[in-house]
Parts: structure tokens; C-alpha cells; sequence
């Protein structure tokens, strides 16, 4: 290898002779041997001194290159600006030029450049590279309308007339937010003229004019839009509101009907329908349509008007407008407001006659305003009142309704609150067996050791007094399974009996007796269909007697029964027993008498009961409360239930992303997929983030789009997601089944207008 600094030496002796051609050479040889971007640079210069302007272009390539490579910038600019001099339209310098002034954050300059480079595309006849820097020009200047129209018209050009209506229609509504009505309308009747059934134009256009105080061309529209799409319910919708905005209210209500006919949910045509009553003045009506769908209605508006309007039906139902102006006063930080509205509804509720709900709203208002006396001196005489009222009605309630009602909150992950409930009756049933021991077993659970061995104790007490010395020994055991290093456990041992053959077995035998009632609730929930909790009260027997032969033999009973139910749920037959489970004569005398008891009956009326005093035992703000219920509701498939709590929930900030999606689910479940639908969009447009929670709720929306028949709407929104990731969910098996229903759907079309221009002719 030649050393640089004297080829260079020689270029320049070539030089200063007038050899061009001899110092290019050497030259090259240099590029060759250390190539960088000064060299090259050189070299181009070299060329173009000679004359050779397509070689100095490209050496002026290479070098910029190299400059870029090495990140300045700056040099590579200059570079690309000297080829710009011999030659303005090399399209490679425009575009690297363009890409400079972008990086640069230079937009107004590297939307000049790409209009160059489109120019010289366009002269070339490279139409798909010149809509491709169209677009990328769109994407730097949106609100460009002039660049937007000539993309709508090259899209046309090119024959892709779907292309084009997108872009006619976005560059639409920017004249529309530009306030250019005029020139809106016109791109709308041009969409229209194109493709005359388009939904999206013919709604905006109906807008437009009505906005403009054109009310007889929106009508015009609007019927045009019905004769065009008679079942579009949003048509149907937009038409009631023309029709209720001129007056015409009869007419309104008969576009909201087929609208209820096929979706009596419409959570719009509910809000529509609530409008008309208002315009009648029948505000009471107007209420009972705003109030199902009232938490959707106040997330569309500003906080001002949200409590505008609240406010104006605060003399129909205080409450319930209340409880929402407390939440707006909350997220907007409006203190003072805030504190009027909880003292308010305190008092109202103090009117009623429900004084727990008056002291929660008293306790907002004093966390507040702490140093306010007379509210300290309000709530501290609730609190007295409630302390006896809370003690007659814990006299009232039976032990086994707040058995039953502990193990519903267990249900629930309740735990502190079904010990609340059990801990109330220790004074008053000090000798219950089954109250100690579902106390022994939440103390357990929630590993409070201390207050399990204690009852422990207790049972061996109560065991001991009632002569069975198996059980009080038993308790002795689990005692000192709990915590052997208990002090109240010293010397205890030494009381337990030796161990002899048979004595487990007699143990067992002797104590299961004791558990009669449990077993028998556990076969009653075995009979209604209710396996899960049946296996819950069987398996807590299991572990005080892992022997017991009896307990066993129901547990695999119970195995065989849902393998059953989940066969026949699949659609598979179930297999039969080899042989029938014996039936008891209990059993065939009870049910001689009466016929069997449905979850309907006991089991779920005293769970009905139980739902309703939790929710009103729940604040209106305890949102994790509200969102964990919701999840409880769904799994038990309480949809109805789900879908309030979940309404709820999602007024959370922190929840709204999960409480919306599960909110969505829910809808979809219950196959009221319009309401998925808007569910799921509204949350999509507020949520800022586009991490994995976005695209999730992106797939749900595509599938409550695919189960309503919507393909194409579905295969756009599942393109979306695989774009983000291919391998989420099952995303890519959706799109080929949408693209193959889309082909089959066309060509089935195709083949019906041959037929139909053969029968014809």
C-alpha cells in the first residue's frame, strides 16, 4: 500500500503542471486505499474542474455519506447543495436534504426539498414513489390543505378511489375546524359524487348544514342518507337529532324506535330521547332517559358544563346528582364546592332517615376542613347514635345469617370485613362451635397466629366441657401446629393422650359427628349445582380429618360432577356412573315433602340480601371496593351487576383503562356489542399512552366490531394491532379468517351480478 501522504504529494505536482487527468488518478487511488469523505470531496472537485459533472456528482455522494456517517451534519448539507448547483433535480440529493431539514426539526424547509423531489418523480412517471413522498410530506404538515387536496387527486389519478375519500374526507374537516364551510361542502359533495352512499360523508354534511343554520339541507341530507342506508342506526340516530333540533319531535321519536327496535340499549338514543323530553319540558321524563347513560354523557362534556347541567336536576334527584357533582368537584380540585356538596348530601340523607350514609359524607367533609366544630360535634353524635343502633342490630341478626353472610364476603377477598361480622357474636355465642372455629379459620388464613391459637383454646374449653376428649385434644394439636412456641401452650402437651392403635381412626369418627350441619350444607350445595362451594366446606374438613373415609368419597362425588357439567357446558356427553350415589332416607323424605330447593331460592336470595347491604355499605369514592366487586360479579356471571360496578370504577383515574376495558368485555358478553363498541372507542381516545393496555383494548374493539358482522372495520382494526406486534394474541389467524370472508363475500357479489346480467339478456 502506497503511502497517502506522498500520493497526495504527487497529485499536487500533477496539478500545479495543468495534469488533471494524472492528479485524478491519483486521486482515486487515494479514495481506494483511505477512503473518507474530505477525499472523496476532493476527488468530486477534481472531476467537475475537468468537466466530468456525473462523476463529481457521485463522488460528492460518497463523501456526504461518509460525512453523515460520521455525524456532521452540516458538512453533509453543504455537499448535497454543491451537487444541487450542477444538477437541481437529482432526486437523491433533494431527498437527503429533506431528511436533513426533518431531522433538524427545519419542517417549513424539508417540506420545500420533498416538494422538489415529488416534482421530479412526477416528471419521471415514478407514481408510486411520488404519492410516497406525498404522504411523508402529510405526515409533516397535516394541516397542509393545498398538499392534502393534490395527494386526494393523485390517489384518483392512480385509481385508488378508497384512498382518496379518506383523504377528501380528513382534508373535509379541516376546513370545517378552519371554519371554512363553504369549501367543506364542496369536498363533501365531491366524496358524494364519488361514492354516493358514503356514511361518514353523508352525517358530516348533515352536520355542517345544521351548524350553518342550513336545518332544511340537513333534513334534505339526512333523508337522502335514509333512503341510501334505512337500517345505518347511526343515520337513524343523527336524524332524530335534525328532527328534534327543528321541532319536529314525533318524528325524532320514530327514528329513536328503530333505533330501540334492534339495539334497546343505545346509550345515545337514550341520551337523544332525553333531549326531546327536555325540549317538551318534561324534565322528570327527561331524567329517567339522562340517568342510565348520565357517566357517559358527563365524560363528553367540559367540567363546566357537566355541572351546569347536574345542577339543573339537583331538585329531581339530589342524590344521584350529588354523588356526581362530588366527583367533579373531586378531579377538578374545586375544595370549597366539594365540601358544600358532601355537607349537603349528609343532610339529605340525615332527612331520610339513613344516618350511616350522612356520617360517611360528614367524614369527606371534615377531612377537608378539620378545624370546622360544628361538623366534628355533628359526626360525633351520629357516631353515639349509631354505636346503639349498630348493637340492636347485631342483636337482631341471627348466627347463622352472619355465617352464611362471612362466608359471601370470604367469597369476595372480604376478609376483614367477614370477621367484623363474626367477631360481633363472640359475647353473645361465647360456647357457638362453628362460630370458633370459622373465626380459627380467617385467623388462620390471614396469619394472625396469635388470635388463632386463641381460639384453639377455646374449642378445647368447649370440646373438654362437652365430654369429647377427641376434639379438645385435636384442637390441643392444631395449637401447637400454629405456634408451638406459644406461651399459652406450656404443659399442654403433656395433657394429650398416649396414641394407641385405632385411635386416629376413632378420633375421626368420633369428632366428624360434631360436623353433621357442615356436611350436610356442603351436600346442599353439592345438589343446587354450586360445586365450588360445596369443595370449599369439604376440603376445610378434609384438613382437621385427612382420613375419614366419608369426606373423601364425597370429594371425588364432587370431581365427577364438575367433569359432568363442564362435558355438557362443552357439548360432549357427560359419562355415566358406573353406579348411582346411594341416597339417604332424609334425603327421600325431604324430598317427599317439598321439591327441591333452586339457587334462586335460598342460597341466592340470602346472597341478594347480602348485595344489597354491601353496596350501600360502599362509598360512592371507594373505587377499589366498586372495581373488586365487579371483577367478583363478572366471575360469578353477574353481568347486570358487573357492568354498574365497572361504571363506577372507571371514574377512578388510576382504574379507568381496566375498569373500561372489562366494561367493554362485559357488553360484549351480554352481546350488546354497539355498546363495546362506543365503550371502547371513547376510552381509546383518552387514553394518552400507547402501551400494551392501548393495543389490548384496540383487539377487543376489533372483535366486538367482528362479532357485530363489521369485517372490514374489524380487519382495519386488527391490521392496527399486528402492526404494533404480530405475534399478540392470535391476531394474524383474525386477519387471514377477515381477508378470506371479504374475498368470499366479493366474489359471491360478483357472481350474483353475472347471474343477474345473464337472466337479462
Amino acid at each position: 500500500m502506497a503511502d497517502k501522504a506522498s500520493i497526495i504529494k504527487e497529485a499536487q505536482k500533477y496539478l500545479s503542471r495543468g495534469q488533471i487527468d494524472k492528479a485524478v488518478a491519483e486521486w482515486e487511488k487515494l479514495t481506494k486505499e483511505y477512503p473518507d469523505g474530505s477525499t472523496f470531496n476532493t476527488l468530486g472537485d477534481l472531476y467537475l474542474k475537468n468537466g466530468n459533472k456525473t462523476n463529481a456528482i457521485d463522488s460528492y455522494h460518497h463523501a456526504a455519506n461518509f460525512f453523515q456517517q460520521e455525524g456532521f451534519a452540516l458538512k453533509a448539507l453543504a455537499l448535497y447543495k454543491k451537487i444541487l448547483n450542477i444538477n437541481p433535480t437529482d432526486n437523491g440529493a433533494l431527498l437527503a436534504l429533506a431528511e436533513l431539514n426533518e431531522a433538524k426539526g427545519l419542517v417549513n424547509d424539508a417540506v420545500t426539498f420533498y416538494l422538489a423531489v415529488a416534482d421530479s418523480l412526477a416528471k419521471e412517471g415514478e407514481k408510486e414513489k411520488h404519492l410516497t413522498i406525498y404522504q411523508k410530506i402529510l405526515t409533516l404538515s397535516p394541516a397542509n390543505i393545498p398538499l392534502g387536496m393534490k395527494l386526494a387527486e393523485l390517489y384518483l389519478k392512480d385509481g385508488r378511489t378508497s384512498e382518496a375519500l379518506k383523504e377528501y374526507s380528513r382534508i373535509a374537516q379541516l376546513n370545517v375546524e378552519t371554519g371554512d364551510t363553504e369549501k367543506a361542502i364542496g369536498i363533501y359533495r365531491k366524496i358524494l359524487g364519488l361514492e354516493q352512499s358514503n356514511r361518514q360523508a353523508l352525517l358530516d354534511l348533515s352536520s355542517v348544514y345544521e351548524k350553518t343554520g342550513q336545518s332544511e339541507k340537513a333534513v334534505a341530507i339526512i333523508r337522502e342518507a335514509i333512503n341510501l342506508l334505512p337500517q345505518d342506526a347511526e343515520i337513524l340516530l343523527r336524524a332524530a337529532e335534525i328532527y328534534g333540533a327543528t321541532g319536529k319531535l314525533d318524528e325524532a321519536r320514530d327514528y329513536l324506535k328503530q333505533v330501540t327496535a334492534t339495539e334497546p340499549a343505545n346509550l345515545r338514543a337514550r341520551k337523544i330521547l332525553g333531549d326531546l323530553y327536555l325540549k317538551e319540558g318534561n324534565r322528570d321524563r327527561a331524567w329517567e332517559e339522562y340517568l342510565p347513560v348520565l357517566d357517559d354523557i358527563l365524560l363528553e362534556e367540559n367540567h363546566d358544563n357537566a355541572v351546569k347541567m347536574l345542577e339543573s336536576f339537583r331538585d329531581i334527584d339530589p342524590v344521584e346528582t350529588g354523588k356526581r357533582l362530588v366527583t367533579l368537584f373531586m378531579q377538578h380540585g374545586d375544595h370549597q364546592e366539594l365540601v358544600q356538596q358532601l355537607q349537603a348530601l349528609g343532610d339529605i340523607f340525615m332527612r331520610n332517615g339513613k344516618q350511616r350514609e350522612a356520617l360517611n359524607y360528614y367524614r369527606e367533609a371534615f377531612k377537608i376542613l378539620p378545624d370546622d366544630e360544628v361538623l366534628k360535634d355533628r359526626m360525633i353524635e351520629l357516631e353515639k347514635e349509631l354505636g346503639k343502633e349498630h348493637i340492636a342490630i347485631e342483636e337482631e341478626k341471627s348466627l347463622e345469617e352472619a355465617l352464611i353472610e362471612a362466608d359471601i364476603y370470604i367469597r369476595y377477598g372480604l376478609i376483614d370485613k367477614a370477621q367484623d361480622v363474626l367477631e360481633t357474636f363472640r359475647e353473645t355465642e361465647p360456647e357457638h362451635v362453628d362460630l370458633h372455629l370459622k373465626l380459627k379459620q380467617l385467623y388462620t388464613e390471614t396469619g394472625n397466629t396469635a388470635a388463632a391459637v386463641a381460639e384453639c383454646l377455646t374449642l378445647h374449653e368447649l370440646y373438654e366441657k362437652a365430654g369429647d376428649t377427641t376434639n379438645s385434644g385435636q384442637m390441643i394439636r392444631e395449637a401447637l401446629s400454629i405456634n408451638p412456641e406459644d406461651p399459652r401452650l406450656t404443659g399442654l402437651a403433656a395433657l394429650l393422650p398416649d396414641e394407641h392403635p385405632g385411635a386416629e381412626t376413632a378420633r375421626q369418627q368420633a369428632s366428624i359427628d360434631d360436623y353433621d350441619e357442615e356436611i350436610a350444607e356442603a351436600d346442599f350445595y353439592a345438589r343446587q349445582g354450586l360445586t365450588e362451594e360445596a369443595r370449599e366446606i369439604l376440603e376445610r374438613l378434609r384438613a382437621l380429618f385427612p382420613e375419614n373415609i366419608e369426606i373423601n368419597q364425597k370429594l371425588t362425588a364432587l370431581g365427577q360432577m364438575t367433569e359432568e357439567t363442564a362435558a355438557t357446558e362443552a357439548g360432549t356427553p357427560a359419562k355415566k356412573k358406573d353406579r348411582p350415589s346411594p341416597v339417604t332416607e332424609p334425603e327421600i323424605q325431604e324430598a317427599g315433602k317439598v321439591s327441591e330447593p333452586s339457587p334462586e331460592g335460598n342460597v341466592m336470595a340470602i346472597f341478594n340480601e347480602f348485595k344489597k347491604g354491601l353496596e350501600k355499605e360502599i362509598e360512592a369514592e371507594d373505587y377499589e371496593t366498586h372495581y373488586n366487586l365487579a371483577i367478583a360479579y363478572k366471575e360469578m356471571g353477574l353481568l347486570d351487576d358487573a357492568i354498574r360496578e365497572f361504571q363506577v370504577s372507571r371514574n377512578d383515574p388510576k382504574r379507568f383503562v381496566h375498569s373500561s376495558n372489562m366494561l367493554g368485555i362485559c357488553y360484549a358478553e351480554k352481546g350488546l356489542y354497539p355498546l363495546a363498541i362506543d365503550v371502547f372507542k371513547n376510552s381509546l381516545t383518552m387514553m394518552k399512552d400507547r402501551d400494551e393496555s392501548y393495543w389490548t383494548m384496540v383487539y377487543d374493539l376489533a372483535e366486538a366490531y367482528e362479532k357485530e358482522k363489521n369485517i372490514e372495520v374489524a380487519l382495519d382494526a386488527y391490521l392496527q394491532v399486528y402492526d404494533w406486534n404480530p405475534q399478540f394474541r392470535d391476531v394474524s389467524q383474525k386477519i387471514n379468517t377477515l381477508k378470506a370472508a371479504i374475498r368470499e363475500s366479493s366474489d359471491q357479489q360478483k357472481l350474483k351480478e353475472r347471474k343477474d346480467r345473464v337472466s337479462y339478456l
